[in-house]
This record gives structure tokens, C-alpha cells and sequence, in this order.
């Protein structure tokens, strides 16, 4: 592994000394329940996640996108046990969403979606109404003014809110908007404090993780995160978009950029891959798989643990 990323994690571990939030927060004990909590032998708790598939109709079949999204599948399909579910996190498209990339796009996650319940969601390379044109049975779990292809996935152990950041194609900044802003607390309230609530968004937000990136975030973080902080319950915030794999915190949430499926921002420093989420109560469990096997970080595993309500 880069000492630069070794280094890195060490300042994400050093800021996250808030009270019973940091990674190194629980005993072993803890760690070692939350562990078997996570791993059900039915995986019921377990989501895969990828991003920044970045799919275009004239790439070959030997394309590294292409080949690079087969072995993700052929790696998610040879789990056991197997994941609950499936989250591609936008960008799915290469440029600019056209319906030739989502023909190609469909066929390629066709042996998944035979499988396992696949959810997606939309970056600033896709179209929303070429996505939906290609995707018809696909439905919104939010019904907003200004449609929204949002989703809701319901584990044992979390809630995680899929929401759609697509501001402008191919414009790089993402918006959420008043109405979904409204439409995610909405879901966050309905579970309460009694169960762990994870949002997922293409496109960070500008809080946490490195502020190099905040420019191309979601424009209008400011008009949710403190409604997030405010709500004990709302404890992690996934996104891609960046193409690379960094941990962060802002204000107790912990901020969790997953690595591209694609290509990478800068390959002396991060590598193509996927990440398995295994969800506890306590918290998180990230397993790396990367497309390069010997690479350092395959097989990585690294705890999040849940902010606690302040007693």
C-alpha cells in the first residue's frame, strides 16, 4: 500500500476523536460481536457497492470498463453468503447518458440483476430520461415534484436512503434539492433512534474527506447536513465520484468514498475495485475487493462505528 494513503488514514483516524465515535472507540469484545452480527450466514445485512461503471456503447468487450464491471459481478455472484442486495451508485453511463450506453450497460448487468435485487442511482454523466427510458420497470420510492429516481433499502440492522444528486449532464456539482432534501429526512424520522439510518448519494457532500473535491460535491449540502446531525440516527453518508477510496467524518457521520469501477483520479494512489458493507447495529464493516488481485488493499477490511445519542 502507498504510504500517502497510509498517511492519509491516519489523519482521518486522528480527526475522528469525537466522543464514542471514533473507529477504535469499541473493545475487542465489541468488535468481535458487531463482526457476527454482520456476517448472518444469510447476508442479510450485507450490501456490494460500486461506482463510476462509466459504460459506453461502442466500448469492446475486452474495454477495462467493461471487463472491469464483469469481474465485479463474477466476484459479487461467487459470494457466500451472498449480499442482500446490489448498489450501483451512479455514473453509470460514460459521458453524457445516451441510450446506445444503456443498452450496452443493461446487457452487461443483466447476470446480476437475474440474481440479486439491484438498485441504482444516477451521477452527473447520466440522463435521467434516457436512464428511464431504458429502465421502465424501474420505480422511484419518492414521488416529488421534479422526479427523482430515489430508492429505499431496508436491512435488519439500517435504513439506507439512495437518493439521486443528478443536477446538469455532465456538469460536475450535484444538488439534492428542497424537495428530495424533505423526502430523505421524512425516511430518516420514520425509523427513529431504533435503527441506524445511511445515506447514499453519487456525489459527496462538501463536509469531510478532502475539501479539494468540495467544489464538484452537492451544492446544497449546507441545507441538509445539519438536519442530519441533528437526527442520532443518521450515522454515515456513502458516496463515489471522486474515484478513489478515503474515509472521513464531519460532525459525528461518518463520510465514505467508495472506489470507482472505472478509472481512478491518480493511479499512484488509488486502484479500480468494489466494496462489500457489512451492516451491525454498532456499525460497519468495509471489505475492499480491487480488480488488480495482489494489490495491497484487496481483501481490506476497516470498522465504522456508529455515533452514539448523548446521554
Amino acid at each position: 500500500m502507498k504510504t500517502t494513503r497510509r498517511d492519509l488514514l491516519g489523519v482521518v483516524a486522528a480527526t475522528m476523536a469525537a466522543p464514542a465515535l471514533t473507529v477504535g472507540a469499541a473493545s475487542s469484545q465489541q468488535r468481535a460481536q458487531a463482526s457476527e452480527e454482520a456476517q448472518r450466514p444469510d447476508g442479510a445485512n450485507t450490501v456490494a457497492i460500486l461506482n463510476d461503471t462509466h459504460i459506453a456503447e461502442g466500448h469492446a468487450d475486452d474495454h477495462v470498463h467493461p471487463r472491469n464491471l464483469r469481474l465485479a459481478i463474477d466476484g459479487i455472484l461467487a459470494l457466500t453468503p451472498r449480499p442482500a442486495a446490489v448498489v450501483i451508485n451512479g455514473d453509470l453511463a460514460m459521458s453524457v447518458g445516451t441510450p446506445g450506453d444503456y443498452r450496452r450497460f443493461r446487457e452487461l448487468i443483466e447476470p446480476l440483476r437475474r440474481e440479486l435485487p439491484l438498485h441504482l442511482t444516477l451521477g452527473n454523466h447520466d440522463t435521467r430520461e434516457e436512464f428511464l427510458r431504458a429502465f421502465p420497470e424501474l420505480t422511484s420510492a419518492s414521488q416529488l415534484r421534479e422526479h427523482r429516481h430515489t430508492g429505499i433499502l431496508d436491512l435488519p440492522h439500517v435504513r439506507l436512503a439512495l437518493l439521486d444528486s443528478l443536477k446538469e449532464t455532465p456538469a460536475a456539482p450535484g444538488r439534492l434539492g428542497a424537495d428530495q432534501i424533505r423526502w430523505m429526512l421524512e425516511q430518516s424520522d420514520a425509523v427513529g433512534q431504533n435503527k441506524p439510518f445511511v445515506c447514499i448519494s453519487h456525489h459527496n457532500p462538501r463536509v469531510g474527506g478532502d475539501a479539494v473535491h468540495f467544489s464538484g460535491g452537492i451544492e446544497d449540502t449546507e441545507a441538509f447536513w445539519p438536519e442530519l446531525v441533528a437526527r442520532p440516527q443518521c450515522k454515515a453518508f456513502f458516496h463515489g465520484h471522486v474515484h478513489d477510496w478515503t474515509l472521513g467524518m464531519h460532525t459525528g457521520i461518518h463520510v465514505v468514498n467508495t472506489m470507482a469501477s472505472a478509472m481512478v483520479a491518480d493511479t499512484r494512489l488509488s486502484t479500480n475495485g468494489w466494496t462489500l458493507a457489512r451492516f451491525a447495529p454498532e456499525g460497519v464493516e468495509l471489505e475492499i475487493h480491487t480488480y488488480q488481485a495482489d494489490h495491497a488493499w484487496n481483501g481490506e477490511r476497516k470498522w465504522l462505528f456508529w455515533r452514539q445519542p448523548r446521554v
